[in-house]
């Protein structure tokens, strides 16, 4: 699975990964849902992947205690990505 790819979930939902980190050894995602026009909603869910008999499949994290560490390690990576932006002087 990779970022900026939309997944379909079982439920026909869509959900566009946003940003992954790896967590104890297994990689979950951060994710939007996208609306009815495939656009992003509001609505945000965590996923973790599993690899089973070499398939692909995503569960809902709904573990507040794990969701606390995985946002702060996606507040971290985020941030990352930030500083790492080149400077762009005002255009104005």
């Amino acid at each position: 699975m990779k970022i900026d790819s939309v997944i379909t979930l079982e439920n026909d939902v869509n959900c566009l990964l946003l940003e992954k980190v790896n967590y104890n050894n297994d990689n979950y995602f951060l994710t939007v849902v996208l609306d009815d026009n495939e656009e992003p909603s509001d609505e945000y869910i965590v996923l973790k992947e599993i690899i089973e008999d070499g398939q692909n499949y995503v569960m809902r994290v709904t573990d507040e205690k794990v969701l606390a560490e995985l946002i702060k390690l996606f507040t971290k990576s985020f941030g990352e990505k930030v500083q790492n932006l080149p400077d762009f002087e005002d255009a104005a």
